[in-house]
């Protein structure tokens, strides 16, 4: 019983130095978020409304949370406010399965859940890699700078694609697709045409997947799986490093 109740007392406390944190990054992510659709909903299609919201939240999760994680002393700190910015995206989420016209279903929220997940989870990860809490809240850029630079793969990978031979070039699109967190959410929508981004004037004459290169949709699970992949070796490597200068971390 003792054993429990430390436990209990533990937990407790974590939350309640984390509690004003977690308040903060919730509070924020709902406002931008909903403000954001509000918006939209006013000046686009319903359709357009819910990519546009999609990829403002996707946007502010990417930036949010690991900002948000670097401020925690230990990485169950981190991993409570990162969490806190993914979790209280639900509530966009819900919103827009409810109110917005059918382009994204239970499913397809869940689905877009989970992809921002595994984005949550390798980020909070490398954020702790560091030992010091300046060195956190660098490495919170780094990621952030990462995430979006593998988010705009299909402008920089031209070059790579197109010099490589015709099999490789398939295998080349396909990871670049697989990796990239805004095909990933885009591709959960149910209204096949909410988005077809190959059609997107922006997109269609500054990249060559979709125009020189066929480019399939990538199934959500690639996504997810190898972010989750990428969090757990992050993870293994850190748990290695804090291990070596006798601190867990935790």
């Amino acid at each position: 019983m003792s054993v429990r109740s430390d436990q209990s007392v533990g937990v407790l406390s974590v939350l309640r130095a984390n509690a004003a944190a977690m308040l903060v990054a919730a509070g924020a992510t709902v406002a931008v978020q909903l403000v954001t659709f509000v918006l939209a909903a006013g000046t686009l299609s319903p359709a357009g409304a819910v990519i546009t919201t999609l990829l403002v939240s996707l946007l502010w999760v990417v930036i949010a949370a690991p900002v948000f994680a670097a401020g925690g002393r230990t990485i169950l700190d981190g991993l409570l406010r990162g969490g806190a910015v993914l979790d209280s995206s639900i509530v966009v989420l819900i919103v827009l399965v409810t109110a917005g016209g059918g382009a994204v279903g239970p499913l397809g929220a869940v689905k877009i859940y989970l992809i921002w997940c595994s984005l949550v989870l390798a980020g909070c990860s490398v954020v702790f890699l560091a030992r010091r809490l300046a060195s956190r809240h660098i490495l919170a850029g780094v990621v952030i700078i990462i995430l979006l630079v593998v988010a705009a793969g299909p402008f920089w990978t031209n070059t790579l694609i197109l010099s490589a031979g015709p099999v490789w070039q398939g295998r080349i699109a396909f990871v670049v697709r697989a990796f990239n967190p805004v095909f990933a959410t885009a591709g959960c929508l149910d209204d096949s045409d909410a988005f077809v981004w190959n059609e997107s004037p922006v997109l269609y004459e500054y990249t060559v997947l979709g125009r020189h290169v066929p480019s399939g949709a990538v199934a959500w699970y690639f996504t997810v799986g190898a972010w989750a992949v990428i969090a757990a070796l992050i993870c293994i490597a850190g748990a290695s490093r804090h291990a070596r200068f006798g601190d867990t971390g935790l």
